[in-house]
């Protein structure tokens, strides 16, 4: 079986009581790319705001979704990346990268005065669980190392590499029990890891997961779990529009019809724009 381009699957090294997540993007990473036109530079950022709602998407135990949002005053005034608990995932930065920006990828530079706000959205309780990670270390992936290692007292490991083509992560967790198991395990595969991880990240969509775990962890006994597919959660939806446009009410609508003559809703996550005229308001209405 041929695994799907766009994946997440998680492994448990049971000889060493260490877990971990890989995460795969091929197709849906391209389709986050062709919505602007994002330098270069910035690629790596948004490919960890990626992979990062899909590790957190995946762990969500009811409906709702994982949301990652940092807004500040620097070159980037906003990110955002989320991930339902299907792993339908969205992902952008809004840069302006003209003048002094510079090329820089220091995170504080770059989100000045920012703030990175996890949220945990329950759609059954319609509660939200938010937390601030601080942007403390020199990527958002070591933001996140931080994160875990201080909220959930688990040690962490996090790396992410990407091209225009495809992402590729890789997430590694100490637990309780590993230094009962070897003393030396956990540096051993943080070592391995490190070695050859990014290289072997890269190949998204060529070796299966349990490939490239025997070529990251040959000495170890993985387990493997369940793949689960990830897709673009960047579909339109004009139900969903007409649902938040009969929210707003007729007479706020009906005011920016006579202001604009025209209602347009433009979702910034997605990039897409919804128009609707006199006609369209007097059908949404109607009932």
């Amino acid at each position: 079986m041929i695994p799907p381009s766009d994946l997440t699957q998680r492994f448990l090294l049971e000889n060493l009581d260490i877990r971990g997540q890989v995460v795969r993007l091929g197709p849906a990473w391209r389709q986050v790319l062709a919505r602007r036109e994002y330098p270069e530079a910035l690629r790596q950022l948004l490919a960890e705001f990626a992979a990062l709602a899909v590790l957190l998407g995946s762990g969500l135990k009811h409906p709702g979704r994982a949301v990652l949002q940092v807004m500040g005053h620097g070159p980037i005034s906003m990110a955002v990346a989320d991930c339902t608990q299907d792993l339908a995932l969205r992902a952008m930065l809004n840069a302006q990268i003209e003048g002094a920006w510079g090329g820089s990828h220091d995170l504080q530079e770059l989100f000045a005065d920012g703030r990175l706000a996890l949220t945990l959205e329950n759609a059954s309780t319609a509660r939200h669980f938010q937390s601030i990670v601080p942007l403390e270390g020199a990527t958002l992936a070591e933001c996140f190392e931080r994160y875990f290692d201080r909220s959930e007292q688990v040690p962490t490991h996090l790396w992410v590499s990407a091209t225009a083509e495809c992402v590729g992560a890789l997430i590694l967790q100490k637990l309780p029990k590993a230094d009962e198991r070897d003393p030396n395990g956990w540096a051993r595969v943080q070592r391995q890891a490190a070695l050859k991880a990014p290289q072997l990240l890269e190949r998204a969509g060529g070796e299966g997961v349990a490939e490239l775990l025997t070529s990251l962890f040959p000495e170890d006994d993985v387990r493997l779990f369940r793949p689960q597919p990830v897709k673009d959660g960047c579909t339109r939806s004009e139900e969903k529009v007409i649902t938040m446009l009969k929210g707003l009410g007729r007479a706020e609508i009906a005011a920016t019809l006579a202001e604009h003559g025209v209602v347009k809703v433009h979702d910034e996550i997605c990039n897409q724009e919804y128009r609707f005229a006199a006609a369209d308001i007097a059908r949404i209405f109607e009932d």
